[in-house]
């Protein structure tokens, strides 16, 4: 009876080894998947233009769909808010860092008229996180944005501990700049996602938001652009 039970439990085992497999699997395609995506859409016309900006949460990677990710829910709160069709023009970038999107990113915003741009940009900095340098660089993207952006801090980094000081310390250059700058607005996600953290709103890789927290992320954006509206 204790060798059926060792090998029912080595079964289990093996089976939710399988299955997380399988969504990092299928986590490392969606990146190809929702780029292509983007790609797509910004093909489609619409009365309002809303630039997205930034590094994987912007593709939505983690969420079920790239739809479901903050900046699919957020365009689909302009349309129900506004009453009129919007034009999404994603250019992030997964994996961006500060400087990525310098070199990538920027130098595409001239070819659009954006009624609406977000942006949230630096968690891939955190790794190797320098103050003086972050900040250099993140004075620089703000010198790149449409005045009116909403800029992001950075989320709540609970899955990686080691991150989450420094992502602290990130998220405070970050308001301070934008304070400074006075032409953007601050969107507080690290507050957002602290207040709605959750066990359950992680990807399969731990680290992405999924469905549950892209909601989260989308609410502290809107909770700015609604203002605004």
């Amino acid at each position: 009876m204790q060798k059926k039970g060792v090998k029912v439990g080595l079964i289990i085992i093996g089976v939710l080894i399988l299955v997380e497999v399988l969504a990092l699997a299928w986590l490392l395609l969606s990146v190809g998947q929702n780029k292509n995506f983007w790609a797509n859409k910004a093909q489609q016309q619409g009365e309002i233009t809303y630039l997205a900006l930034g590094d994987s949460a912007a593709q939505g990677i983690g969420a079920s769909s790239p739809m479901r990710g903050y900046v699919g829910l957020v365009a689909k709160r302009l349309e129900a808010k506004t009453g009129k069709k919007v034009r999404i023009v994603n250019l992030s970038v997964t994996g961006a860092k500060l400087s990525d999107y310098l070199r990538d990113q920027a130098p595409q915003i001239k070819n659009y008229s954006p009624d609406f741009v977000t942006i949230e940009i630096g968690a891939n900095d955190i790794k190797a996180y320098n103050e003086q340098v972050f900040r250099d660089e993140f004075k620089q993207v703000l010198a790149t944005l449409p005045e009116g952006t909403y800029v992001s801090n950075l989320p709540l980094f609970n899955s990686r501990r080691s991150s989450t000081k420094p992502a602290k310390a990130a998220s405070v250059v970050i308001e301070q700049e934008i304070s400074s700058n006075g032409r953007m607005v601050l969107v507080d996600l690290q507050k957002q996602t602290t207040e709605h953290q959750s066990i359950f709103g992680f990807a399969p890789d731990l680290f992405h938001p999924n469905n549950l927290s892209y909601k989260t992320w989308a609410d502290a954006f809107w909770y700015q652009i609604d203002k605004n509206l």
